[in-house]
């Protein structure tokens, strides 16, 4: 009998009115000789003590080079300016270290600052997959900052996620995750893109929200043109409703119009994705394992039951 359907959680599970919104605490609250500086084109890593991440700095400007393709039309800054990545060396000194991070963050973003904060694990591909989130969160936040405005949450994670995929060069496991998503466990989207994560009642209501808002995203942003995306992200940052940018970009109404041309896309990607990773038949009952698979385990964040 196949183990129920899981699916994972995004880094922190960063909330719109999050610790990103927040100002970064200044660095020299750290003793001086606790952090240790390393330079790249584009990077400033700090690391603490003698400790250091393995060719950090290298995978870094290799995760820049992808991201800039995508990212850049949003932080053209992100060509001259250097961003700040401090990297903790454990959760436990992530946890008590200066940024007060809240218990269940695996990252945090300050936009302002042009900051990430995260910490290591031990396992290279999930540090690397965490940076890629929240450089997404600190460059398409500093673009919606600039009309003082902040992106929608299914926008803003769903970004994430999409960057954070893109990480992984044999495919990241929300895409292998997206092929199975059961038709039952998706929102409608004329409630969807209205929904909040606050307003969902357990971890596994939230796991699907952030899949259902990674391939929307994809939907959007690969099945269309990046010229299309951004417009569609510009419009809605100065203030224009969904409903409208959407019919305006993409000539498409928001409600059940979308989810008909979307549901369509996602049964030609999950066939496409037959001759790959799924095996036999589609099933509700997919035994995805975040353990094993995701770039972040399954965790308990005290939602309810």
């Amino acid at each position: 009998m196949a183990l129920p359907f899981l699916l994972f959680l995004s880094a922190a599970l960063n909330l719109a009115a999050g610790p990103r919104a927040a100002e970064a605490p200044a660095p020299a609250s750290a003793p001086a000789s606790a952090w240790h500086s390393k330079t790249s084109p584009h990077f400033e890593v700090l690391h603490l003590s003698a400790w250091s991440p393995g060719a950090i700095s290298l995978e870094l400007e290799k995760m820049y080079a992808s991201m800039r393709m995508n990212m850049a039309m949003f932080a053209p800054w992100m060509v001259k300016e250097k961003t700040k990545v401090y990297i903790y060396s454990s959760q436990e000194a992530y946890l008590n270290g200066e940024f007060k991070p809240p218990r269940w963050s695996k990252g945090l973003a300050y936009s302002s600052k042009k900051t990430i904060v995260v910490y290591d694990t031990g396992d290279q591909d999930k540090l690397k997959a965490v940076i890629a989130h929240e450089l997404s969160h600190l460059y398409f936040e500093s673009y919606f900052a600039e009309k003082l405005n902040y992106p929608p949450q299914w926008l803003n994670e769903g970004l994430a996620v999409y960057m954070e995929d893109l990480v992984f060069t044999d495919g990241g496991p929300w895409g292998r995750a997206l092929a199975y998503f059961p038709a039952e466990r998706r929102v409608p989207f004329s409630r969807f893109f209205g929904l909040k994560i606050d307003q969902l009642d357990s971890d596994t209501q939230i796991a699907d929200w952030y899949l259902q808002s990674f391939g929307t995203v994809m939907y959007l942003y690969r099945q269309h043109t990046r010229l299309q995306f951004k417009g569609l992200c510009e419009a809605m940052r100065g203030g224009e409703k969904l409903e409208a940018a959407l019919w305006k970009i993409y000539r498409v109404r928001e409600g059940g119009d979308f989810t008909r041309k979307w549901e369509t896309w996602l049964e030609a990607y999950s066939r496409e994705d037959s001759a790959g990773f799924r095996q036999g038949a589609r099933s509700a009952s997919f035994n995805f394992k975040p353990v094993q698979m995701s770039s972040f385990t399954f965790i308990n964040f005290g939602s309810k039951k």
